[in-house]
């Protein structure tokens, strides 16, 4: 449908604001002949402006930030103002300006976190859940220091997530914190784009600020434990119960893959009986709760059905209703610093490297296709596998060894 009112969107310095030797941006926003000013709450040396062309001058990095800036604006201006025709609203330089502003609906970025606790917080896990409270007081943090209680959603911009991560890098950790690295940066910032995906559908935003963000994740080794460490876990004796309790679901996590979550949880209504006779454990990962494609199966081996039998029944399990008594995660893994060194185990153990061992030394090493790893850890596919699992130079060996005989049959006569 063909638009009855005009519309014009144009820059220009403010000189007679000068400061320092800058002077602020302001967009010009006309509809049908009047006009309304938008500041650009950005500013830059004269001499770096073209007025005819209306563009920045020069590669530097601030400018190159700045002509970013102008680019989402002129999107955001242009997105307001298809989408006040769309919706068939009143359009006029006002409204134009209230919308890009967000003033018209009043959507702050504090307003989106809470949307979505209350609206999509019951999907999620008590761990993601948890992770979100971490970036929520590091954003709130953030707004403080740049003497904010808020920001509208239309204002967030490239500008505000490039400083947030740069915020994350330098922040002073508090007592028990640890100091942010790239990853969990990435993390952070990987959370509010999820956050602003949620406006943007929900047409809160007309541009996306990610739009032109990469997140860079440093790829890590992860630890694991090998079978001679494993063994002496299995023959270490520990007279505290409590700390040979966290001994052996350590062990059975190495055995079963199951994270502390799942284990915590694990009752008997989750092992089932096949025709075979034989057991095996299926449950449901609990990222979030729409997980029908992420149930997953592991057969128990001696070893964990072992385990299970020497807890179940106890008085601790029977009061809570699971198979093990489980510990705080915090209280396991300070345990694990004891155990590791009573075993003279020369490895930061944490609860979770019990998984890294069962997706590695249980099972890759020992034949199982990562396909079968995947199924049984609750993956949707292999390539969240391999980053808990990684091919040892051992496995690498073993496999090379059988391309040998079958390339040199030979040798197995000699042998």
């Amino acid at each position: 449908m063909k638009s009855q009112h005009t519309f014009a969107l144009s820059f220009y310095l403010k000189r007679e604001n000068e400061v320092n030797g800058k002077a602020p941006i302001y967009a010009k926003i006309t509809v049908d002949g009047k006009y309304l000013r938008l500041a650009v709450k950005r500013s830059v040396e004269p001499k770096f402006w073209n007025q005819r062309t209306q563009r920045l001058l020069g590669n530097t990095p601030e400018i190159i930030l700045l002509r970013e800036k102008l680019r989402q604006m002129t999107n955001e201006i242009n997105g307001a103002y298809d989408e006040l025709r769309y919706q068939k609203k009143m359009i006029t330089a006002q409204a134009i300006k209230s919308k890009v502003e967000g003033e018209d609906d009043g959507k702050t970025l504090l307003y989106l976190i809470k949307y979505h606790y209350e609206h999509q917080g019951a999907l999620l896990a008590k761990g993601t859940i948890k992770n979100y409270y971490s970036t929520e007081r590091f954003l709130k943090e953030f707004l403080k220091k740049k003497k904010l209680s808020d920001i509208q959603l239309a204002s967030l911009d490239f500008q505000f997530i490039a400083e947030f991560a740069v915020y994350l890098r330098k922040k002073e950790p508090d007592k028990s914190q640890r100091p942010c690295t790239n990853n969990t940066v990435m993390k952070h910032l990987e959370r509010l784009q999820k956050l602003m995906g949620i406006a943007r559908k929900f047409g809160w935003i007309t541009v996306d600020p990610f739009i032109n963000h990469q997140r860079h994740i440093i790829k890590k080794d992860r630890e694991c434990l090998d079978m001679d460490e494993v063994s002496a876990l299995w023959s270490l004796e520990i007279e505290n119960d409590q700390i040979m309790l966290v001994k052996e679901m350590f062990l059975f996590s190495c055995y079963t893959g199951l994270s502390y979550n799942e284990i915590s949880r694990l009752t008997g209504d989750y092992i089932r009986r096949e025709a075979d006779g034989s057991l095996w454990i299926e449950m449901v990962r609990q990222k979030t709760l729409n997980t029908s494609e992420l149930k997953f199966h592991v057969p128990l081996l001696p070893e964990s059905l072992g385990l299970i039998e020497k807890y179940e029944h106890s008085t601790a399990s029977l009061s809570r209703g699971t198979i093990f008594a489980t510990p705080s995660n915090q209280y396991m893994n300070r345990c694990l610093k004891i155990i590791a060194r009573l075993a003279r185990i020369n490895k930061h153990l944490t609860f979770h490297i019990a998984r890294h061992t069962f997706a590695t030394t249980i099972t890759l090493e020992n034949g199982v296709s990562i396909e079968s790893v995947a199924h049984m850890l609750g993956h949707s596919n292999t390539r969240t596998t391999q980053i808990y699992s990684k091919v040892k130079k051992k496995k690498v060996a073993n496999e090379m060894n059988m391309v040998k005989l079958k390339l040199h049959p030979v040798i197995r006569k000699v042998v």
